[in-house]
């Protein structure tokens, strides 16, 4: 397997080896083109996980998408209706998550890391109608951490 978190692991990230590595798996079972996943954690527990979904779509995700489409001023983000991994593991959640991790996999087997940084319509939805400020994703050298809270 080319995924090797204990090389990969940026130092910004400082979840544990086996998160990472089942955010890893999550994506690597999406069925779509870009395999993304999402895992929401709340105080380092796993409280929900999905994939992206090219074939379905949520009451959310539109709402999501004519949000983001109106506040970025481009049209085109309305078009981003298919259910994406962020806001699957949102409308999955019992209960609210502090972190959010999203991974997504490609390349030479689908098994190397690609670049996941959530999309405008994610980023809206998690900034504005969640409690979430702890955001890790993936990118080709590992997982980077940004906070979004004030």
């Amino acid at each position: 397997m080319i995924v090797d978190l204990s090389v990969q692991r940026s130092h910004k990230s400082h979840l544990k080896k086996s998160v990472l590595n089942q955010t890893v798996a999550v994506a690597m079972a999406s069925n779509a083109p870009k395999k993304i996943g999402a895992v929401l954690l709340r105080k380092n527990r796993i409280v929900s996980s999905a994939v992206n979904d090219y074939e379905r779509t949520h009451p959310v995700q539109y709402w999501a998408a004519k949000n983001a489409a109106k506040i970025w001023n481009e049209p085109q983000l309305e078009m981003k209706s298919y259910l994406h991994a962020e806001i699957s593991a949102l409308i999955k959640a019992k209960e609210d998550a502090d972190t959010i991790i999203i991974c997504r996999v490609g390349g030479h087997g689908g098994k190397e890391l690609r670049y996941a940084r959530p999309c405008r319509v994610c980023s809206e939805y998690i900034r504005k109608c969640t409690n979430i400020k702890n955001i890790h994703y993936s990118t080709p050298k590992g997982f980077r951490y940004e906070y979004w809270g004030n």
